[in-house]
């Protein structure tokens, strides 16, 4: 299971330049030195507002990269607006796969992680280790099934439910600024627009050149700061439950959490 390759491709870009190529550059008139002046600021709040729009209105996304909670977690997902997600986590150098379709969940823990319960409870709560390693052999190999909602609490899981994750993020902006240096990708060079400060900043990363599509964002969700590069934009998301051989209940595992007082 997993992803698959991506195609990180804009499926609007060419509907969105035409619109937007003469916002990017034509705003400002001729600088001092007689070459073309920097954008207005005008025209990139509304560069920005289409690249938000466009955000909020994909029915599926693809996302990748990071979320620096308490614990710093790196994420690979796709997922769509019908309840479907499916990708992998990392956290404390270990990979895990995640598929939820609907309601329901599941979690794939690699050996690392099933390894970092054993050695938590082995050093801090060695009474429940025998309860622990029962509930590690269990899980190994297996998914996890739990109630969706459960998995989309996780922190970096929460992006599996777009319309959630970016609910808080404005429709649209009234300033915006360029900043840092232009950055390449795949070929392609974006920039950053900014909007904000603190805890309710906001960035999209769109081509230099012209168009709005979101090549990446970087925003809080919840109380986690979150950069992400996007991509898959509108494109199905393929998933199906795991095999039920393969399944073990929550219920099943529980002795994996492990209590501390």
């Amino acid at each position: 299971m997993g992803i698959g390759r991506r195609k990180w491709a804009a499926f609007f870009a060419v509907a969105v330049m035409g619109a937007t190529a003469g916002c990017a550059g034509s705003d400002g008139g001729a600088g001092a030195d007689g070459g073309p002046s920097a954008p207005a600021p005008v025209a990139d709040a509304r560069r920005m507002s289409e690249s938000l729009t466009l955000l909020k209105g994909y029915r599926s996304l693809g996302l990748k990269g990071e979320v620096r909670g308490e614990v710093p977690r790196t994420v690979d997902l796709h997922a769509d607006r019908h309840g479907n997600c499916v990708g992998t986590y990392e956290e404390l150098g270990a990979t895990n796969e995640v598929v939820v379709i609907g309601d329901r969940g599941w979690v794939l823990y690699g050996d690392k992680k099933l390894e970092s319960s054993r050695t938590f409870a082995k050093t801090y709560a060695p009474d429940q280790l025998p309860a622990v390693e029962k509930a590690i052999e269990k899980a190994r190999g297996k998914y996890v099934e739990y109630p969706a909602h459960e998995v989309l609490q996780y922190p970096g899981l929460n992006l599996c439910d777009l319309g959630r994750a970016f609910a808080k993020l404005p429709g649209t902006v009234s300033s915006a600024e360029e900043k840092g240096n232009p950055r390449a990708k795949g070929g392609e060079r974006t920039v950053q627009l900014t909007h904000g400060s603190g805890g309710d900043e906001v960035s999209v990363h769109v081509p230099e050149k012209a168009g709005s599509v979101p090549r990446g964002i970087d925003f809080v969700i919840g109380d986690a700061p979150a950069l992400l590069e996007l991509g898959d934009y509108d494109e199905p998301v393929r998933v199906k439950p795991p095999n039920r051989a393969d399944i073990v209940s929550a219920e099943e595992v529980k002795g994996m959490n492990v209590s501390v007082e």
